[in-house]
């Protein structure tokens, strides 16, 4: 039988919380903020810093996804490593011994840029070698030894961890597993040799692309252009031209976002179509506001 053990949660949950919503905050207040502003080259400032703003986003949202799905599984064939789209097998044969750090006579550094809820990266230690911190936190932390490399995990009950692999090698392995090793590039590789998520994600892009080239050509030649129309279809409102930057900036979040899930669906097994519809709507925003520029401009 596998058993799970999840890593320490609280903490590096709460942090990451509200980090997300401290940066679609500041997203959401500095658009609004460019929407307020009567003087061209402030809305550009304003609109561009909200872009800066939303980068940190979708990294903060993966991290928190991955740690609430984080788990550290123990079956008699080896031990399973699942950390958003980070997997590591290794088969009981292939580990020397697992031990709490405290029960070490070395003290561990932490990798660079690592904070609560996501500690992760590898550090080279003098005395143990290449050592992956795949866990929560840089305390309590449990370390799987192996001819390659020491894994740093950090189960919420490190005891329990430590016993219920004791056991499983006691018992040996019934069916030997390969090792395996699986990272976001490898994911990347998968799109990239896929012909039909590569055609939808690309033409997504160049869509993108595309509009923001359309908007910066029209926003020189017009002080103002329409926005809104009445019933029967003649535009009554304007607005300064420079608004329509709106478009393309919209276009890129959401490009951003679809292409995130899509890639989320993509590597779960089952889940192909769906990823394909996914990347499939990226395409749909950009062409619809081209739509809608060549409705109002032209």
């Amino acid at each position: 039988m596998e058993q799970d053990f999840r890593p320490v949660l609280q903490p590096g949950a709460i942090l990451h919380f509200g980090a997300l919503l401290l940066s679609i905050s500041v997203v959401g207040f500095l658009i609004i903020l460019a929407l307020s502003q009567p003087v061209r080259g402030f809305f550009i400032l304003y609109l561009i810093l909200s872009l800066v703003a939303f980068i940190p986003v979708p990294i903060i949202a993966y991290r928190l996804l991955a740690l609430l799905r984080a788990k550290y599984s123990i079956s008699r064939e080896g031990v399973s490593i699942r950390w958003g789209l980070r997997s590591e097998i290794i088969p009981i044969s292939a580990i020397e011994w697992v031990r709490a750090e405290k029960d070490i006579p070395f003290s561990l550094p932490q990798p660079r840029f690592s904070v609560e809820g996501a500690v992760l990266g590898t550090i080279n230690h003098a005395d143990l070698g290449p050592i992956e911190f795949i866990s929560s936190t840089n305390r309590s932390l449990t370390l799987i030894a192996t001819p390659q490399k020491v894994y740093a995990i950090s189960p919420a009950d490190s005891r329990s961890f430590i016993n219920a692999f004791n056991r499983s090698a006691e018992m040996g392995s019934i069916e030997p597993i390969q090792a395996k090793s699986l990272g976001a590039d490898f994911l990347a590789a998968s799109l990239l040799k896929d012909k039909l998520a590569r055609s939808l994600i690309f033409s997504a892009i160049i869509l993108s692309i595309a509009l923001l080239v359309v908007v910066s050509f029209i926003i020189p030649t017009r002080t103002t252009i329409p926005f809104g129309f009445t019933p029967i279809g003649q535009a009554v409102e304007t607005s300064p031209s420079e608004r329509l930057l709106l478009l393309p900036f919209l276009s890129i979040l959401m490009l951003v976002v679809d292409i995130a899930l899509g890639a989320y669906f993509y590597r779960k097994e089952g889940f192909r179509t769906a990823a394909y519809f996914v990347f499939a709507s990226a395409l749909i925003l950009p062409l619809s506001f081209l739509g809608v520029i060549a409705l109002l401009i032209l």
